[in-house]
C-alpha cells in the first residue's frame, strides 16, 4: 500500500539527444577521474582507497575510476518503498510516480505587512497540521521553519522532527547537520518510524565531513537517504546550464559510490537544487527560468541512470509576498520539473527564497500541485472517452450533453477543481464579498485548525521522545558552552 501521488502518463519532456546524454555522462566520468572530488572525511578517504579509488590524503582529493562508478550506478535501486506512520501514506519512490513536498523558510510572516518574524512553537505545530491535511502534499520535508522561539538553533532539527512525528502520519524527510542525526535516528527508532535523511554537498566538487558522517550513520541504520547538491550557475558552478549539471552530477555520483559501496542496493534519491547567480547582487536567483532548464537537463540525465530524482528549486521563489509572481514562478517551475520526470519536488509553503514561509501559501500551492498533477496524468483515449455513439445521439443544436449519464460519470474525472480559487461568475463575484484566492486560502487554513488537535503517538512514545530531546539539548549545551 502506498500513496497514489500522480502517475505520469505523458512522454517526459526531453531537451537532450542520446548523443548529448552520452557526452554529459562522459564528462561526469572524466571529471570524477581527472579532477576528482574533495572528501573532507578521513574514514571515507580510507574506505574509498580500499575500494579502488585514487586518494590524495593531503588534499583530501578522491579520483573515482569509471568502472567503479558504473558498477555503483547499477547497484542503486531504480525504485523503492518508504514507510509512513500510517501505511496509506507509504511512498513508492521512483519510476513514473510524482510526489510533492514542501520547501522551508527561516521565519513566518505577518499576512498584513509580510514582515518576517520567528514563529512560536504553537505556530510551528499549526503549520505541520496544515501540511498534514493537504491532499496533494505527499510527504513532509525538512524543517518547515528553521526552529521556533525559545530553543537553541542547534536543536531546530530534532525538535522539528519530534513535532512531525507527533502531529503527522506522513513520511518525513529530515536534514542532517551538526550531528543531529545521532538524535533523529534515535527518535525514529523510539517510535518505529522511518524517515529519509537529507545531506548536502558543498559546491564545487566537495563533500564536507559532517555530511559524509551523516550518510554513513543513516546507511548503517538502514534509513533511506536523499542527497542535495546546490551549485550557483556562474558562482560555484559554470554559468552554462550543461556545465553546472556536470558539476552537480559529479558531486552526486561521488556520494552514490560511497553509499552503494557501504550497502549495495541502499535506498537513495538524488535531490537537485541549482540556481542561476544574480549577477547584480551575488545572491541566488530564485524563480528564474534557468533553474527550470537546469532541472530538465539534470532530470533527463539521471533518468538515464535510473536513480530516483528530487527537485528543490520549484518551492523557492523571488516573490516577497503571496502574489501573482509567487504563483507564476512556482507554477512554471513545478510544471517543468513534473514533465521532465522528477519523482519528488518541493513546491508548497515557501514565500520568499529560503527566508519566509506560511501555511496559507501552502494551501494555494496545493492547487498548483493538483493542476500540474492533472496535466502529467494525461488523458485516457478509449471508445468511451472518444464517445462517438454519444455524439451521434446528441447531434447538433438543440442537443446538449448536460443531462447525459456519460457527463455525470466523467466530468469529475476530467476536471480539476481548485480548492482556493475564485470560480464565481463575474456578476456573482460583484454581488458577494469579492473574495480573492488569498481569502479562500486563509479560510481553509482556519477550517483545518478549527478541527480538534490530534496527536499520533502514545504516552510511552512521547516520554521516549522527550528523553531523547533532553539528551540532545544537553549535548548541544555542552558543545556551545
Amino acid at each position: 500500500m502506498s500513496r497514489k501521488g500522480f502517475r505520469r502518463n505523458v512522454k517526459p519532456l526531453e531537451l537532450l539527444t542520446e548523443d548529448n546524454i552520452q557526452d554529459m555522462h562522459q564528462a561526469v566520468l572524466t571529471v570524477l577521474w581527472d579532477t576528482g572530488v574533495c572528501i573532507e572525511n578521513d574514514w571515507a578517504l580510507t574506505f574509498l582507497k580500499e575500494n579502488g579509488c585514487r586518494v590524495d590524503e593531503g588534499n583530501m582529493r578522491v579520483q573515482f575510476p569509471a568502472e567503479l562508478v558504473e558498477e555503483c550506478i547499477h547497484q542503486a535501486p531504480s525504485s523503492y518503498q518508504v514507510q509512513a506512520p500510517n501505511p496509506v501514506n507509504n511512498l513508492l519512490v521512483g519510476g513514473e510516480t510524482l510526489y510533492y513536498s514542501h520547501s522551508s523558510g527561516m521565519e513566518t510572516v505577518d499576512l498584513n505587512s509580510f514582515e518576517p518574524r520567528q514563529p512560536t512553537r504553537s505556530e510551528y505545530i499549526d503549520c505541520v497540521r496544515v501540511l498534514d491535511a493537504l491532499p496533494y502534499l505527499d510527504h513532509l520535508g525538512c524543517y518547515p521553519y528553521f526552529g521556533y522561539e525559545g530553543i537553541l538553533s542547534t536543536m531546530a532539527i530534532p525538535e522539528g522532527v519530534a513535532i512531525h512525528m507527533k502531529y503527522s502520519t506522513k513520511h518525513q524527510f529530515g536534514c542532517c547537520s551538526n550531528d543531529c542525526e545521532i538524535f533523529t535516528i534515535q527518535l525514529a527508532q523510539a517510535v518505529g518510524h522511518e524517515f529519509t535523511g537529507t545531506i548536502g554537498s558543498s559546491p564545487p566538487l566537495t563533500w564536507g565531513s559532517e555530511a559524509v558522517t551523516a550518510a554513513k550513520r543513516l546507511v548503517e541504520a538502514g534509513l533511506p537517504l536523499s542527497t542535495v547538491d546546490g551549485c550557483m550557475m556562474g558562482g560555484t558552478g559554470p554559468a552554462t546550464i550543461p556545465g553546472s549539471v556536470v558539476v552537480s552530477s559529479v558531486e552526486q555520483m561521488a556520494m552514490v559510490v560511497i553509499v552503494q559501496l557501504l550497502r549495495p542496493g541502499h535506498r537513495m534519491m538524488v535531490g537537485h537544487f541549482s540556481l542561476p547567480l544574480n549577477m547584480n547582487t551575488g545572491s541566488p536567483a530564485f524563480g528564474q527560468i534557468g533553474a527550470s532548464l537546469n532541472n530538465l537537463i539534470f532530470n533527463q540525465l539521471w533518468r538515464h541512470y535510473q536513480i530516483p530524482i528530487g527537485n528543490g528549486s520549484p518551492g523557492y521563489v523571488s516573490a516577497k509576498m503571496i502574489d501573482y509572481q509567487a504563483g507564476y514562478e512556482k507554477g512554471i517551475a513545478g510544471l517543468a520539473s513534473a514533465l521532465s520526470g522528477v519523482n519528488s519536488m518541493l513546491l508548497h509553503f515557501g514565500i520568499s527564497s529560503e527566508l519566509t514561509a506560511h501555511p496559507v501559501q501552502a494551501v494555494l500551492d496545493d492547487d498548483i500541485a493538483g493542476l500540474i498533477g492533472r496535466f502529467v496524468e494525461g488523458e485516457i483515449i478509449s471508445t468511451e472517452t472518444i464517445a462517438t455513439e454519444l455524439i451521434k445521439e446528441v447531434g447538433p443544436i438543440p442537443g446538449h450533453y448536460l443531462g447525459k449519464a456519460h457527463t455525470r460519470q466523467w466530468w469529475q474525472k476530467e476536471q480539476f477543481v481548485p480548492q482556493a480559487a475564485d470560480r464565481l461568475t463575474y456578476p456573482e463575484w460583484l454581488q458577494k464579498d469579492k473574495k480573492q484566492a488569498l481569502d479562500y486560502a486563509q479560510e481553509r487554513v482556519e477550517a483545518i485548525l478549527s478541527e480538534p488537535e490530534q496527536t499520533y503517538l502514545n504516552p510511552e512514545q512521547e516520554v521516549a521522545l522527550e528523553r531523547i530531546l533532553q539528551d540532545a539539548r544537553t549535548y548541544y549545551q555542552k558543545r556551545e558552552g
